[in-house]
């Protein structure tokens, strides 16, 4: 009698629990709202969008029509789409209206219902400013840009991660590829990354899209200073205050240039102490290993051996300087080089790689430690690196100094040597002859004839085999050009077909006017041109394609519209 109510309780519990997690929070179905223009003139229109997204299932109603004295607005289309997101199948979908400006003033469109999987979900409410018929796009369109760095007080020399994140409005198309630049003085900035990462932020109750560019600073002087701004040149679709889209979704507006321009971070840069500093301290900061290899181990006497010092860690890579031997009495040094750089930014652990060629100069038993010096910001002092010993063997005996003096070579005497007489009796008079009443041509050097229609044929032969190859390749790409690729688009001319077919039902008919339209994109690339008609036929299709599919949609398309429509589109 007890393990039902415990069961119950504990599946209860289970429940709660599962609701109440933050990845069911953050996957609970919501719903934004976003409008095209913020003001508008007398006459013009915008698009008011709502986005329902997360783990939906249906919509079961929604606001038909929705009224607000002074201004009309109507449903104007549907659109969803599946997203994948940890392993979690989401959906988004959205729905179009059109708000047409009747009257000057400020109005606010309040909060609509709408029905998600039994449940009612409201989506904010929007303000809308309607001036003349003249007035421009609010300027609340135009991107932000946030710069951000990861510590304010750290010490000169150190690594600091630096981020510009750009806001950009939905109803804003960016047409070109963000480079921001920061050009502070005292401040060595590398280049952002240009694969930014694309997130969605909530600004005033709309999602704006956040593209966030990561790179790193380093600063070369101390004291308080200001760091940035980030600056960059953007090429931007801004939408025209009665912009209604055109039939591929996208907002019809103005290319504009804007040079868009972020905060400033006040910082305050420490200067390096000068207790406990080494005095070949080289300048790098951070935190590093040191490792080393040599070959040969075993050798003769004055053979060289190739050492790689290898530091590895995280932080400022460029101030690495290569270490130096500890003890460098009876051996002969070369001036070391960069071998290997295997880092990225120095957030993230890295290797730099010395190679240097040492000649011993007596019979040692080990190559001594190699030692490197760095600052590390996190403990705030000075640290002294030091690589193990390497045993090595080397056989034979070394010359005295005078002993080897004597034995060298003076390259600077004058030779010895008498200069040959030159013999030019090998030479050929007459490379090649013909023999009287022979087709062959010979040398005089040797008896291996040669064919006159051999020595130009061959040439020839090769060349027209070359051509002809280049002839066939060129048939090969030229036929394939004209197969149509995999999964592309019908070509108009057979869309055009299906549209002249009598008795085709409204849905039908406006989903083959969606093909078209797409089809005279891809093959013609060209857009459909803008007009009262054209609109017309944009409106009727989201009006059928997307609407409710009820009886009206089933009907058949009345002649006169399909002509009308036809000779529309016949024109593009």
């Amino acid at each position: 009698m007890l393990r039902s109510p415990l069961i119950f309780l504990f599946v209860l519990a289970l429940g709660l629990l599962w609701s109440a997690s933050p990845t069911h929070a953050q996957n609970s179905p919501r719903v934004s709202s976003t409008l095209s223009a913020r003001a508008v003139g007398a006459g013009q229109q915008a698009i008011l969008s709502y986005q329902i997204s997360g783990s939906v299932t249906a919509v079961e109603e929604y606001p038909q029509v929705i009224g607000v004295p002074g201004l009309t607005i109507e449903f104007n289309g549907r659109t969803q789409r599946m997203t994948l997101r940890n392993g979690q199948t989401l959906t988004e979908i959205g729905f179009r209206y059109t708000v047409l400006a009747n009257e000057q003033g400020d109005y606010v469109i309040p909060p609509q219902p709408f029905k998600v999987d039994g449940a009612i979900l409201e989506g904010p409410a929007v303000t809308l400013t309607v001036g003349a018929a003249s007035a421009p796009v609010d300027d609340d369109l135009t991107p932000t840009v946030q710069l951000k760095v990861g510590k304010t007080e750290f010490w000169k020399g150190e690594v600091v991660p630096v981020q510009v994140a750009i806001l950009v409005h939905p109803a804003v198309q960016p047409l070109s590829q963000f480079f921001p630049q920061v050009k502070t003085p005292n401040f060595a900035v590398n280049r952002f990354d240009r694969s930014a990462a694309l997130e969605a932020r909530e600004v005033n109750g709309e999602v704006w899209r956040a593209w966030q560019m990561d790179s790193v600073m380093t600063a070369l002087q101390a004291g308080a200073q200001v760091f940035g701004p980030a600056e960059f040149k953007a090429e931007l679709l801004i939408p025209d205050a009665g912009s209604m889209g055109d039939p591929f979704g996208r907002q019809q507006g103005n290319r504009s240039t804007r040079f868009l321009t972020s905060n400033t971070v006040p910082v305050n840069v420490k200067e390096l102490p000068s207790d406990g500093k080494p005095a070949d301290f080289g300048g790098a900061v951070g935190n590093f290993e040191i490792g080393l290899e040599a070959s040969p181990v075993e050798l003769n006497a004055g053979d060289p051996i190739a050492v790689e010092i290898a530091i590895t860690g995280t932080g400022n890579f460029d101030a690495l300087t290569p270490p130096i031997m500890e003890a460098t009495e009876g051996w002969r040094l070369y001036a070391p080089r960069v071998s290997q750089e295997n880092r990225a930014w120095g957030t993230e652990p890295g290797r730099k790689s010395f190679t240097q060629i040492l000649i011993p100069e007596k019979n040692h038993q080990q190559i001594p430690s190699f030692v490197l010096h760095y600052f590390n910001p996190d403990t705030g002092g000075y640290v002294t690196r030091k690589s193990q010993p390497v045993a090595v063997s080397v056989k034979g005996e070394f010359k005295a100094a005078s002993d080897v003096r004597g034995d060298a070579k003076d390259f600077a005497a004058p030779a010895d040597a008498a200069t040959p007489i030159e013999d030019l009796g090998d030479i050929l008079d007459q490379p090649l002859k013909q023999p009287p009443g022979s087709p062959w041509l010979v040398t005089a050097a040797t008896p291996i004839p040669v064919n006159r229609a051999f020595l130009h044929g061959l040439p020839a032969l090769v060349l027209a085999l070359l051509v002809g190859r280049g002839i066939h390749r060129r048939l090969r790409a030229s036929a394939a050009a004209r197969m149509p690729r995999p999964g592309a688009p019908r070509e108009p001319y057979a869309v055009l077909a299906d549209l002249r077919r009598a008795g085709t039902n409204r849905r039908s008919f406006y989903t083959l006017v969606n093909e078209y339209l797409t089809s005279v994109q891809y093959h013609r690339q060209r857009q459909p041109p803008a007009g009262t008609g054209m609109d017309a036929i944009v409106m009727e299709r989201d009006r059928w394609l997307y609407g409710p599919d009820d009886a009206a949609a089933r009907e058949a398309l009345p002649e006169t519209t399909q002509r009308q429509t036809l000779e529309i589109l016949s024109r593009i």
